[in-house]
């Protein structure tokens, strides 16, 4: 009976951690903006394109360290994985991951090109514009998205969704991306860009899957930088190649 009772309070405890989480990335995401919007960068970034997100990455990734410096010293909950780790497995992994989606991208160009269905950036590929959108993509996305939207929640889910299985971490590692998948919908519009949401969806899997295998949360910040490099740099390169 007692095992019957405990069981049954998952899905009750996954609901509730899941509001909460939400709720939680929402409110960092929303500080981020906020405080952003105090800095003036248009002398460094006069388009607008990456300064004012970095801010908001650096000020959502604190938020998500002082939750888990809170959870940790209030809660006792231990196992963020944010130490860097040796792990040979996360090697190959990120490598194959970066190789495939390096095929994926190359395959979408040529493709895209005979099809005419390439969308490409309306901004100027200057040195400021290029570097400073690859620099935060490759420096900042990675670490700031997947401590706010792997590491703890993940660990989160682990932690209160008892006992430590495969079903507990396929549940940890779905929840989770479900999470990831809401953050990339327009709360105030309601509007829902379903590619970006489907492949933020996988990549999610991809990247909670990776971080459960590996124990260390490096590898999906890496993952995640250079499939954003993959894909912004790709999309420069066509860019170039085809003025």
């Amino acid at each position: 009976m007692p095992t019957r009772r405990k069981q049954n309070a998952n899905p009750v405890i996954a609901f509730v951690l899941t509001v909460l989480l939400f709720i939680a990335q929402f409110l960092s995401s929303k500080a981020g903006w906020f405080i952003a919007n105090f800095f003036d960068c248009s002398k460094i970034d006069p388009d607008g394109l990456f300064a004012s997100v970095a801010i908001h990455h650096i000020v959502q990734m604190t938020c998500a360290l002082l939750i888990i410096l809170f959870l940790n010293k209030a809660r006792g909950i231990k196992g963020f994985k944010l130490r860097p780790r040796f792990d040979r497995k996360g090697i190959r992994y990120t490598l194959i991951f970066c190789g495939a989606l390096t095929l994926y991208y190359l395959a979408v160009y040529i493709i895209g090109s005979f099809t005419h269905t390439i969308g490409t950036y309306d901004y100027e590929l200057n040195r400021t514009n290029v570097m400073g959108t690859l620099g935060f993509q490759l420096l900042l996305a990675g670490p700031s998205e997947e401590i706010l939207f792997r590491s703890l929640p993940i660990t989160s889910f682990m932690h209160y969704l008892k006992p430590d299985c495969k079903k507990t971490r396929a549940a940890a590692v779905i929840l989770t991306t479900l999470l990831f998948g809401l953050a990339h919908i327009n709360i105030n519009t309601f509007e829902i860009p379903w590619f970006q949401v489907c492949y933020a969806f996988v990549l999610g899997l991809t990247y909670g899957y990776t971080l459960l295998r590996t124990k260390s949360v490096i590898y999906p910040m890496l993952m995640h930088s250079m499939s954003n490099v993959i894909s912004v740099g790709g999309c420069y390169i066509y860019m170039m190649l085809v003025k």
